[in-house]
């Protein structure tokens, strides 16, 4: 706790909450991954990188990735935008996973520019995805600049 009464996230153990962030329940999970997306903007790596590791403890399973995803938008780190960007050439767009990838790309545009211009352009070039992804591949960059 801080002088003011809150908690020091650069202080709070972590432990527990890594082994909470694979907990089977969801929302234990989820109440986890919010903590550990709060202690990665608060400047924990640790916690930044961890939650990059779930992203392939749950491959396939979409809505704890969409999770995820939404809190490596807290980790301002060239290894969370590397994730993000990977993760979208890895999940093929479909009625199942547009959700997921709606989510990734909100994720890249809370992350600083200078972090995802690049892939984000490569990506709006790349002709294995759709016009209408490269597209939004190209919303997300300029979105960004605002």
């Amino acid at each position: 706790m801080t002088a003011k009464g809150t908690i020091d996230l650069a202080e709070l153990p972590i432990n527990g909450i890594l082994k909470q962030a694979i907990d089977p329940e969801f929302e234990r999970f989820r109440s986890a991954c919010v903590l550990l997306g709060s202690m990665a903007g608060a400047g924990r790596l640790e916690a930044g990188l961890y939650l990059i590791g779930l992203l392939g403890c749950y491959a396939s399973d979409l809505q704890r990735l969409e999770v995820i995803a939404g809190q490596l938008a807290h980790f301002h780190h060239e290894s969370s935008a590397n994730a993000l960007l990977a993760e979208i050439r890895r999940v093929r767009s479909s009625n199942t996973t547009r959700r997921y990838l709606d989510r990734l790309l909100r994720s890249l545009a809370d992350l600083p520019l200078r972090l995802v211009k690049s892939g984000l352009e490569i990506l709006a070039e790349d002709t294995s995805f759709s016009s209408n992804m490269r597209a939004k591949f190209r919303n997300c960059c300029e979105r960004i600049r605002i």
